[in-house]
């Protein structure tokens, strides 16, 4: 087995090249380094406003309806108070209003919501 010597000169650049922070620390940036924000010319920046302008003119906030088979599923779930429940609490919710000492206390029938 034959050893040959490395000069010092190459040792110095392969290890700064390759620095590890020590145990335990924790190092934020270790991705490539942020590119700075470059500058536009007047043409291009008015260019990009134009385009920003134009499509904040467009944004929708209202809820939108991506798949009609959710939107069936969710009309036939039933609902206490406006929110889904599931049907052990709708069918005791049922028992409740339509308790014989209820009906007869308030004399009217009470027709329930879902």
């Amino acid at each position: 087995m034959e050893a040959s010597i490395v000069p010092d000169s190459t040792m110095t650049d392969i290890s700064r090249s390759h620095t590890r922070p020590p145990r335990g620390t924790i190092v934020l940036f270790s991705g490539p380094p942020l590119q700075m924000p470059q500058q536009f010319t007047p043409l291009d920046r008015e260019a990009r406003l134009l385009r920003y302008r134009e499509k904040k003119k467009t944004r929708k906030f209202q809820k939108t309806v991506r798949y009609a088979s959710t939107k069936a599923y969710a009309e036939t779930r039933p609902r206490i108070k406006g929110r889904f429940a599931k049907r052990t609490d709708v069918e005791f919710e049922v028992d409740q209003m339509f308790n014989a000492t209820t009906m007869a206390e308030s004399g009217y029938g009470i027709v329930p919501s879902f």
